[in-house]
């Protein structure tokens, strides 16, 4: 382990809530600091931005963080812009929601886009969705968009059976236990199952 050069640290005191500290050869998580500059209010609050000798640049502050531009932008101009030459972007949030709101949201990807919740998925739209691909599919267990296209739980269960889709579909009659479809669902899509034949 190399010696600390003591003797290259400054550190500029602004008074007991801010102050300016360069060089410090105290070794932190990516080694040590170029500079760090830090803040703490009357509640001891407290604020830094800091560069480490890896390159690292880290801003830290205690409570919320506003950048806000563009005001005197036109429309077509970019207010706020993140890039990343190389490496993911990231954003995690450990106790709370993540919020997008605009006139118009652009997702757009060159390869693939993937959404994955650990509950559900709700797409509401006051006029109008639109699936479009070249292959598009549905999984599932239950619901009406899987009765409309893969066949009900009941329906793929007497699939190949002796209980044909047409008799459950138009049952005789005088039956009264079957006065209309015994599966709903049977009738609007059977065209899309296999006749099991």
């Amino acid at each position: 382990m190399s010696e600390q050069n003591w003797a290259a640290r400054d550190i500029d005191s602004r008074g007991p809530k801010f102050r300016i500290d360069t060089n410090n050869p105290q070794m932190g998580s990516d080694g040590t600091n170029v500079y760090l500059l830090y803040a703490v209010t009357d509640n001891k609050e407290t604020q830094f931005q800091a560069l480490s000798e890896s390159g690292v640049f880290r801003l830290h502050n205690e409570r919320a963080i506003e950048i806000i531009a563009g005001s005197k932008n036109t429309p077509s101009d970019i207010g706020v812009k993140i890039l990343s030459d190389k490496g993911d972007i990231t954003i995690t949030v450990n106790n709370g929601d993540v919020r997008i709101k605009g006139g118009n949201i652009v997702v757009e990807a060159d390869e693939d886009i993937d959404f994955k919740a650990g509950r559900n998925i709700t797409l509401n739209a006051a006029s109008k969705i639109l699936l479009k691909g070249i292959k598009v599919e549905v999984t599932g267990l239950i619901g009406n968009l899987i009765e409309k296209t893969l066949g009900s739980f009941l329906q793929r269960s007497f699939k190949g059976s002796y209980v044909g889709q047409d008799y459950l579909s138009s049952p005789p009659a005088g039956d009264k236990f079957l006065s209309k479809p015994a599966v709903s669902g049977i009738g609007d899509q059977v065209e899309s199952l296999d006749s099991g034949e």
